[in-house]
């Protein structure tokens, strides 16, 4: 992506792009988003709904990494959250309950709770999910509809700029 895209996505989300720029020991953000400047409009949607769903809530999130793999979008981020804790009770629980062989008891309760009870990170997993499989329809180069194509190296793209890409 260039620069300048990039740049405009850090202006406008400077907590989940904190890392942007960051020591390469520390972070994939050192070399910035990994991805064509089509998808830019996928990452700011993204972005936005993650922010929404955050809303005032003591929740935050980074990206970690932002690139293109196998021709889809890969959000990779990191969460602090209050709620996590839940998320250690939950496994916690499962540890047990699939020690006394209750293991299917134990997912027809959580899959019961999900119907009911979402939390903020599974909220957040699922808007960071949906953005990425937008990806495979959006030309990674343009932003307009794309199909992937590629046999050794896979890409999102419309036909336009499959037609002069170096990949076809």
């Amino acid at each position: 992506m260039k620069k300048e895209l990039e740049m405009k996505l850090v202006k406008k989300y400077p907590i989940i792009f904190s890392q942007y720029g960051g020591d390469m020991r520390d972070t994939c953000m050192h070399w910035g988003m990994e991805c064509g400047g089509g998808w830019y409009n996928l990452l700011d949607e993204l972005c936005e709904n993650v922010t929404t769903l955050i809303g005032d809530k003591n929740i935050k999130v980074t990206a970690a990494q932002v690139k293109e793999k196998f021709g889809g979008l890969r959000f990779y981020y990191d969460i602090e959250s209050p709620e996590t804790f839940m998320g250690k009770v939950e496994y916690k629980i499962s540890s047990f309950m699939f020690k006394l062989r209750l293991g299917k008891q134990y997912w027809a309760i959580i899959h019961f709770r999900k119907k009911f009870y979402r939390t903020t990170e599974e909220k957040i997993s699922d808007a960071i999910s949906n953005g990425e499989h937008k990806s495979y329809d959006t030309c990674e180069i343009c932003g307009e509809p794309g199909k992937t194509r590629g046999r050794s190296w896979v890409s999102t793209q419309c036909d336009k700029c499959w037609e002069t890409s170096n990949l076809n």
